[in-house]
């Protein structure tokens, strides 16, 4: 008797398995295969480092990937191969019935890494993500009327302060906060992708967060904080720390200095050539070596990032 094949939905599910990479560090996936095409002489292909690091973005992938192969098994399609062609009409058709830029880009997202291609291969124009269009953490929402700022000022002036996510927040511990010279840090030690990172505080809530690590080890915890409000914005803490440090680093000379010492290292290391100020489509410009700095802060890889997401 013939073997019955597997039907599309285990092709799926296993395919995306495939690409798990739980608990390691993206980012040093791709510097150990920068290093390994500087030793052979290849070319970089960042898709050699290629996988799922975080749970949350392999959850997502997962159901916009399973909702696509069920709709191409209604259309016909047995395989993974032959739903591949249904891609750019699944795609048109979520962009015609009105779907946010946002939702549509992430299905093309999960699809490109379940075809391993880019989401430019399947000839497809994907909407364009427009900041005007952005409402999360801007104005007030109904949960945020469930939720008290003032009966939970430490926690919410910590969020100010260090521009952590919640997993981050949830995680932190006493000795994760650090004062140098005056300066105070917190040590992120597993961030989003797995990457480890070293914050700088604000300096206007320095003094508040080494009360909170003082108090934490004055009463024992294991954590800093034991519990995360679940209404609490988090994304729109993130949103002030970001405007906080951009303007501190622009006020603050020996900042200033040192973002821009930074920044020139990262033009050399990329062979970077195009100019120093970073221009929104509403006109304004800022500086990449501040926004370099501000990313690194928070945890993420792309100045143009903050520019448009986290500061007005």
């Amino acid at each position: 008797m013939a073997r019955r094949k597997p039907s599309i939905i285990y092709q799926v599910l296993a395919r995306l398995d495939e690409l798990k990479r739980f608990g390691e560090s993206k980012h040093l996936a791709k510097l150990e295969e920068r290093e390994r095409c500087r030793e052979t002489g290849e070319r970089y292909n960042p898709a050699r480092a290629d996988g799922i690091y975080s749970y949350a973005t392999y959850t997502a992938y997962k159901k916009h990937c399973l909702d696509f192969a069920n709709w191409a098994r209604e259309k016909g399609a047995k395989t993974l191969e032959q739903a591949r062609e249904y891609v750019r009409t699944y795609l048109e058709r979520h962009i015609q019935e009105g779907r946010s830029a946002w939702t549509v880009r992430l299905e093309a997202s999960a699809l490109a890494k379940l075809y391993n291609c880019s989401s430019s291969d399947f000839g497809i124009e994907l909407p364009k993500r427009k900041r005007e269009d952005i409402h999360r953490s801007r104005g007030e929402k109904v949960r945020d009327r469930d939720f008290s700022e003032e009966k939970n000022r430490d926690i919410v002036d910590f969020c100010r302060a260090t521009g952590l996510r919640r997993k981050e927040l949830s995680r932190l511990q006493a000795r994760d906060i650090i004062e140098r010279d005056g300066v105070v840090y917190v040590h992120v030690r597993q961030g989003k992708g797995g990457r480890e990172r070293v914050v700088r505080v604000v300096e206007e809530y320095k003094e508040h967060v080494l009360r909170t690590k003082q108090r934490a080890e004055e009463e024992g915890r294991e954590r800093v904080f034991e519990r995360i409000p679940s209404h609490m914005d988090v994304h729109g803490y993130r949103r002030e720390y970001a405007e906080n440090r951009y303007k501190e680093i622009k006020r603050d000379p020996e900042q200033y200095e040192r973002a821009r010492e930074r920044w020139e290292i990262w033009k050399r290391e990329r062979g970077y050539e195009g100019p120093d100020t970073y221009r929104r489509r509403d006109g304004r410009e800022f500086d990449r070596a501040i926004l370099l700095e501000v990313s690194r802060d928070m945890g993420h890889n792309r100045v143009d990032v903050i520019a448009r997401h986290y500061l007005d």
